[in-house]
Formats: structure tokens, sequence, C-alpha cells
């Protein structure tokens, strides 16, 4: 079984090893670059976990996976909340874990009253497409020109999951 949690100072190095190993064999899953990845340090991804946006799923002890969970605060758009990146490891994809995760953030959203969870996602990935599809998330958009690598231009896909609880 699988265990979902709100990521502490704690574990700093391993959500930083997790982030290198997902920039570096998932790309089109993060905005940050494998070099800029690789440039943080232990320290500075305590500071990163001190602010409270990321979210862990856990075998037994270790870290698996990871996503970025940040609601909004002001009163106008606390309804709504902001998903990714969203990330497991390549050994555990298919197991479950990303469902729990995706779980976990669900229930962390019900009991803080959010009932719109949004996220971008490159249209190269397909099977992350696919996953949040899966789980009742709907295109909305596009956002043109959204990333920019090496001289080429890419656009990102925008889906929102809603429901009234």
């Amino acid at each position: 079984m699988f265990l979902y949690r709100k990521l502490g100072i704690e574990d700093a190095a391993a959500w930083l090893a997790l982030r290198h190993e997902g920039a570096a064999v998932a790309p089109s899953g993060f905005l940050v670059t494998e070099a800029e990845s690789r440039a943080m340090t232990v320290e500075t991804a305590s500071k990163v976990l001190a602010y409270g946006g990321l979210r862990g799923v856990f075998d037994e002890d270790v870290l698996i996976g990871f996503c970025g969970y940040r609601p909004q605060s002001m009163e106008r758009t606390r309804h709504r909340a902001e998903l990714g990146p969203f990330y497991v490891t390549p050994d555990f994809q298919g197991t479950g874990a990303a469902q729990a995760m995706m779980r976990g953030v669900l229930d962390e959203a019900k009991e803080g009253g959010v009932e719109q969870i949004e996220l971008s996602v490159a249209p190269a990935n397909t099977r992350a497409i696919a996953f949040y599809e899966r789980q009742g998330y709907v295109q909305f958009g596009v956002l043109p020109d959204a990333i920019r690598d090496h001289g080429t231009s890419e656009d990102a896909l925008l889906y929102r999951l809603k429901w009234s609880w």
C-alpha cells in the first residue's frame, strides 16, 4: 500500500534525487531543465519544501513520486488549486502509485474546500494526458508558446477537474 503525504524539509535529499531523475527521463513533464535541476543543492531543496507546496507518494519509507499541489488562498479563487509537476519513478509507473498520489490530492482538496484543480501538460506527454483524462480531467484550452527550448516553441494543454462536493 502506498502512503501519500506532504513533503517536509526532512525529505529534501530524496525529493531532489527524484527531481533530477524526472528532469532527465521525463523532460516534457517538467518546466525545469535537467541542468537547472542538477544545479539545486539539498539546502535549496529544503527551502523549496519549507513552502509546503509539494506532496509525495511513498513505498514503505521510500519516496517514489511527487507532485506540486498549490491551493489558492485568496477569497475569490480559493475554490481552485494548481497541480504539477506530477511524477512517479519509472519502476513504479503502472503499479497504482500515481493513482494513490492523485487520490491523496483529491482527498486533500475536498478537505480544503477546493472544487477545481488545474494543470498544464505538454502535448507530447501522451501518457500523462491519458492518465489525467482517466481521472476525469478535461482539456479547456491551449496556452500558445508556453515553453521555449533551444529555439523551439511548444504549446501547453490546459486541463481541469471540476466537481461539487
